[in-house]
Formats: C-alpha cells, structure tokens, sequence
C-alpha cells in the first residue's frame, strides 16, 4: 500500500506501509471477534448495491423500450457484463449491464461492440446526469404548453 504525506507522519509519497498487524493478544482477539460482523456488513453492502443496480436496470431497460436503443458487450467492464446505448433528445445515455440483468434487455437489439451505434461519445457521468436532467426539464415544458 502506498502512503502520501499528510503532515503527520512524516512519511514521504512512495513510503511503502504495511499492512495493519495487531501486536497483542488482546488486539488479535478483538480482530477475530469484529471478523463475522465485519463480513456480514460486507455481504449486507454487495446485496444491497446489486438491488440498486437492478432497480437501474429495470429503468434503463424501460427507457429502452421507448428510445432508439442498442445493446453491446462490454468486455472493459468485465466478463460477460454489456452496455445500453440509448439516444433520446439528441443525446446518447449509456449503462453498464451486468450478465445477471441481461434478460431484462431482451426486447433491445444486440449488436457487436465496434458496431457504430454502440460508440461511446466520451460523456462523463457528470454530463449523462445533466442530459437527463435537461432532457426532463425540455419534456416538463411541452407538457406544459400544450395544455
């Protein structure tokens, strides 16, 4: 593990740290008695994540259906995992889709990854927020003045 200079220490960038070790009996059994609750925590965390994700999927796969969508491997993001490209107010959205939600995307057409409609444009995520957000408000208004 790297280590930066906090002004505290006086350790310098680059100063390798080990890793923590307990140096008492009594240290090691409070690790040893922390060790279950601590993976409890992490498992209760990575379902908790996977449920988020999904529920994302749910709605990406919904905005799907009603936007000129493609969906394509995505080996950056790991084995197996895809990514939604989706264009709606002249913008392009894109998700990553674990192979587990795949399914949810069954009504989108899968292309191959150098396929032109599936090139990313470079957004951030910062800026696929703000399109969504610009895209709402545009929609908000022409609800808004046709009544």
């Amino acid at each position: 593990m790297r280590y930066f200079h906090d002004g505290v220490t006086g350790l310098e960038s680059g100063d390798l740290i080990a890793p923590y070790a307990p140096n008492t009996v009594e240290e090691r059994d409070v690790l040893d008695a922390a060790e279950p609750t601590v993976q409890r925590l992490v498992g209760e965390h990575a379902e908790a994540l996977a449920a988020a994700y999904r529920e994302r999927n749910h709605l990406a796969a919904w905005l799907a259906a009603l936007h000129p969508s493609v969906i394509a491997p995505a080996p950056d993001a790991g084995d197996g995992w895809h990514r939604l490209f989706l264009r709606a107010g002249g913008w392009q959205f894109t998700w990553p889709v674990a192979p587990a939600d795949l399914m949810l995307f069954d009504h989108v057409q899968r292309v191959p990854a150098g396929d032109a409609r599936a090139r990313w444009d470079g957004h951030t995520t910062a800026q696929k927020y703000l399109r969504i957000r610009t895209h709402a408000a545009v929609l908000c208004l022409s609800d808004s003045t046709s009544t």
